[in-house]
């Protein structure tokens, strides 16, 4: 429950009590709130957590005061503490799974959904939707230590984010940036934006999501692939510069993509049996692309992001701001 305020609130226990005493009782609670409130009894300060009739339900020896005998008829105020204040504070701002959002009625609160889109405003009756928004887990480029044909590509942390680019080389060449490949089952979730050129019209991948079999130098790419018009893919790689194929079962037109800014969410995941790749574009609303064994062209020990710049001519330097990478 909700820290609760009343002012001028003050009565008389009605019974004394010793310093181990829970339930409290009360000439009159009349002016008192319903709990969580902070009384205060002499110099020790209590919370009480439950009213019923004349009877305090509370915690003893509250915010470093120590807990003692006090005498019938000693006075109860009730205070603001800093406790209180602290709990208030919390009070306003609620995270937590959609499923459990509390009930509106607490107005100027705040909820964060865990696994939601919409930041919530209770105004005292109902909670009102603004939005979308997303809980983010910012990765940092100390988290994947090792380069795969880094070349003149750069990663720099970015207000919270990391900025993957690579300049133009003309043909294929994936810049990847990788960690140790987790141990089954997990679930990896990446959340990025691409920035590229929109004329591109090769077959390769641009950014994403990427695992590599380092024996091999075999890698395996989720993410977005230049064309007319972007659109969703996976692809094999035999190395960084080698030939490419499509992981089988991907279709083939993938799902296009008007404008290359938008937030791309991908879904990794290990289940020890398969590997399953899907898209969002909000992390919520998943489309399962495809489901690969987990030998499917090669067998993984390291994964991380990439991204592959094979325009020719002058264009800019493409590149991933990637905004959010979770494993659970």
């Amino acid at each position: 429950m909700a820290e609760q305020f009343k002012n001028l609130a003050s009565t008389q226990l009605n019974g004394g009590i010793d310093d181990s005493t829970t339930t409290v009782t009360v000439d009159s609670a009349m002016g008192f709130a319903g709990g969580n409130f902070r009384i205060r009894i002499d110099d020790e300060i209590m919370k009480v957590t439950g009213v019923s009739g004349l009877d305090f339900t509370v915690a003893r020896h509250q915010e470093g005061t120590s807990a003692a005998s006090h005498a019938d008829n000693a006075p109860v105020y009730h205070i603001l503490t800093a406790g209180a204040f602290d709990a208030h504070q919390d009070d306003l701002v609620v995270r937590d799974a959609y499923a459990s959002k509390p009930s509106a009625g607490v107005a100027g609160r705040l909820f964060l959904p865990t696994d939601g889109v919409f930041l919530e405003h209770d105004n005292g009756s109902t909670w009102e939707k603004f939005g979308p928004i997303w809980p983010m887990t910012p990765p940092q480029v100390s988290d994947f230590p090792t380069w795969v044909n880094q070349g003149a590509s750069t990663a720099v942390d970015n207000k919270g984010a990391i900025f993957l680019s690579a300049a133009p080389v003309g043909s294929a060449n994936i810049r990847a940036l990788l960690k140790s490949y987790p141990t089954p089952p997990f679930t990896i979730e990446m959340a990025f934006i691409p920035v590229v050129h929109l004329q591109y019209d090769g077959s390769s991948i641009v950014g994403g999501l990427c695992i590599r079999e380092s024996s091999s130098g075999k890698l395996q790419t989720y993410g977005w692939c230049g064309g007319t018009y972007p659109r969703s893919a996976g692809l094999n790689y035999s190395s960084p510069t080698g030939s490419t194929s499509a992981i089988t079962g991907w279709s083939a037109s993938g799902l296009n993509m008007h404008f290359c800014t938008n937030l791309t969410w991908i879904k990794y995941v290990d289940n020890s049996s398969n590997r399953i790749i899907s898209i969002s574009s909000d992390g919520v609303s998943w489309l399962q692309m495809v489901s690969l064994g987990l030998t499917d062209y090669l067998t993984p020990d390291q994964i991380g992001f990439c991204v592959n710049n094979e325009v020719t001519g002058t264009e800019a330097s493409s590149g991933i701001t990637i905004l959010h990478w979770k494993q659970s």
